[in-house]
């Protein structure tokens, strides 16, 4: 509207044919002018509904904080703001969601959902990390598909010593020596603090399991040799490493301190503490990342090559474009006819872009109306009980639908969850959920007494 009311001022000197330079100039100024004070308008409204959100938080009204901010998150979704201030406005909000679920105590499944989002995407937010962390040791350590997210923290967060120490434990008690998990025991003990003693001690008896004959393990042995009572064990390792090692610049201290230790023994009992262990050779996590690496370059190489043809042909295009438009404005210049018809179908296209944006305004609102009073119908019921038995595990889902049928003409609460492992899929067989581990047991005992059951175990409650 704001054209038609000023193009005529321009269009004696100019003339019909240069019309559209200003008509452009006046829409871009226009939709600049209208798109910040959107932005102006939604930002205000999405720092209100937080500053009501932490009201309510701090005087422990839950239920009140989510709903404002839920109406921010709303407000960030809306037509309001711009795409390029929506994403720097959504990763603030985002930052500010993830430390109010942290804080609640009636933890739902989507607040754990959102969590592990908000963390994927930023695992460098250190109070997050380690908030989340923390809380997970206390809810019986990180589940199978929570080891990608470990390893992402551990990366981003390599001088958090405390994160750094909940990784190590969550490892060793796992009792994983994979490449990540290697990566947090080397941060921790290069660090020399007091709870370094204990992982030592655990790292140790890890070794002595896999069987590990390297300079690395030498050097767990020998400091595991100096704390732990179990003496025996360990210099079964250290004659093994003493076997295997080559003596270079970096070994010939340790292996110094090692024939010391082994000084009294004969060549005989030697072979004989060395049986079942592996020679030193190169980790097979680091052959993957190399194979990984020259994929990732070879895919590269690929993309720019594809860019590279994408963008000639846009170009070509472009050009092309330009010139049957300079054509058209020329002929536009020489018919009266054309003139008429250019000047009817800006007012049309004008007159359909307004009627356009009343009627997605109007549909926005409410569709968003409608939205807010399902949402506000809608109870969450949140899982109180942690705990679950476990009493069956199958590789394939009838198997698993068969048995929870079974313990279900039992009248027992029984239900399946799937759960992916390091190579398989396993489909676990749950029953009912508890509020600690000795009333889970209990009625495992009792169940298994019964004859219903065959065994079971303790296992942290999951939503089927």
């Amino acid at each position: 509207m704001i054209s038609l009311w000023i193009l005529p001022v321009f269009l004696p000197p100019i003339g019909l044919g240069w019309s559209l330079v200003p008509a452009l100039v006046i829409m871009v100024v226009v939709f600049m002018a209208v798109g910040w004070f959107l932005n102006r308008l939604g930002l205000s409204a999405i720092e209100r509904f937080i500053r009501e959100a932490t009201t309510w938080e701090r005087v422990g009204a839950y239920r009140g904080a989510e709903e404002a901010f839920n109406k921010a998150t709303g407000i960030l979704d809306s037509f309001l703001l711009s795409p390029i201030v929506k994403r720097k406005e959504s990763a603030k909000l985002a930052a500010r969601l993830a430390r109010f679920c942290l804080a609640r105590a009636d933890k739902n499944h989507s607040s754990e959902t959102f969590i592990i989002a908000y963390l994927k995407s930023h695992p460098e937010d250190e109070e997050v990390a380690e908030n989340w962390l923390q809380q997970v040791e206390s809810h019986g350590g990180l589940k199978t598909e929570h080891y990608e997210l470990a390893f992402r923290i551990g990366n981003a967060q390599q001088e958090n010593t405390i994160i750094q120490h909940l990784l190590a434990r969550f490892y060793l008690s796992e009792g994983r020596t994979d490449f990540p998990a290697l990566q947090t025991y080397r941060q921790v003990l290069s660090e020399g603090s007091n709870q370094a003693v204990d992982i030592v001690k655990h790292l140790a008896e890890l070794f002595l399991r896999d069987g590990r004959a390297d300079e690395w393990a030498l050097r767990i042995y020998l400091r595991a040799f100096r704390l732990s009572g179990e003496r025996c064990r360990l210099l079964r390792g250290i004659a093994a490493c003493v076997h295997w090692l080559h003596e270079t610049e970096r070994t010939t201290h340790l292996l110094q301190q090692a024939r010391k230790l082994l000084v009294s023994l004969d060549e005989m009992q030697l072979k004989k503490l060395r049986e079942g262990f592996n020679p030193p050779g190169p980790e097979p996590t680091e052959a993957k990342i190399s194979a990984q690496l020259k994929v990732s370059i070879t895919l590269w190489k690929v993309v720019r090559q594809i860019g590279s043809s994408f963008f000639n042909v846009i170009t070509s295009a472009a050009l092309e474009l330009i010139g049957r438009a300079r054509d058209a404005i020329n002929l536009i210049k020489r018919s009266r006819r054309a003139k008429l018809i250019l000047e009817w179908t800006m007012i049309t296209v004008l007159a359909i872009g307004v009627i356009t944006l009343m009627v997605n305004t109007i549909s926005y609102l409410i569709r968003s109306k409608r939205a807010l009073y399902e949402k506000e119908k809608t109870i969450e019921i949140a899982v109180t009980d942690p705990f679950t038995l476990q009493v069956a595990a199958y590789l394939k889902p009838q198997d698993a639908e068969r048995y929870v049928k079974y313990l279900k003409t039992k009248r027992l609460d029984a239900f399946w969850i799937k759960r992916r492992g390091k190579r398989k899929v396993w489909y676990q067989v749950r029953v009912s959920h508890f509020a600690n581990k000795a009333s889970a047991r209990a009625y495992g005992k009792s169940l298994k007494a019964e004859g219903i059951i065959d065994d079971f175990y303790v296992a942290n409650y999951e939503r089927p």
